[in-house]
């Protein structure tokens, strides 16, 4: 009897590790992402001031273009500013059609990041856009630049 709870416990495991690959995989529903993402980390603490650079793009599904963006630094700054560039496909290029800029002091002497969440009416559905972000960070009469940018993305209103 000993032996038979065994052997079909043994047999019940082997047909879970055999199975489970299958359950890893991923699977594709046919619907389009609403969202690309750019992450760009640097860590290089020798001089460095940005950290990372985050850049995100969303369709919102009402017409509009989700924009996230954040900057990280490794210390405080006295100064950072945020420029984004909206930008629809036209067949063989990219066409900028809004551009935004966020800057951003310190409070309470105090600035090592920030963030931007905003959304803009899109000026064409259904069309491709993506962002195209540059963060810089001012450090007394010094500064510090990084670019992101995101894949191309169709907006739509549904």
């Amino acid at each position: 009897m000993n032996k038979l709870v065994k052997s079909i416990l043994v047999a019940g495991l082997m047909v879970i590790l055999v199975t489970m690959p299958v359950f890893a995989m991923s699977s594709s529903n046919g619907l389009e992402s609403d969202q690309q993402q750019s992450v760009v980390k640097i860590y290089d603490r020798r001089g460095n001031w940005i950290a990372d650079g985050l850049l995100t793009i969303t369709n919102l599904r009402n017409g509009k273009i989700g924009i996230d963006m954040s900057t990280f630094c490794h210390v405080n700054v006295d100064e950072i500013q945020m420029e984004i560039s909206v930008e629809k496909h036209n067949g063989s290029s990219w066409e900028q059609v809004d551009y935004l800029t966020y800057n951003f002091y310190p409070t309470n002497g105090k600035l090592s990041q920030a963030t931007v969440d905003t959304e803009r009416a899109c000026p064409e559905l259904n069309k491709e856009y993506r962002l195209v972000g540059w963060h810089t960070v001012f450090v007394g009469s010094g500064s510090e630049s990084l670019k992101t940018n995101t894949a191309g993305l169709v907006i739509t209103n549904r």
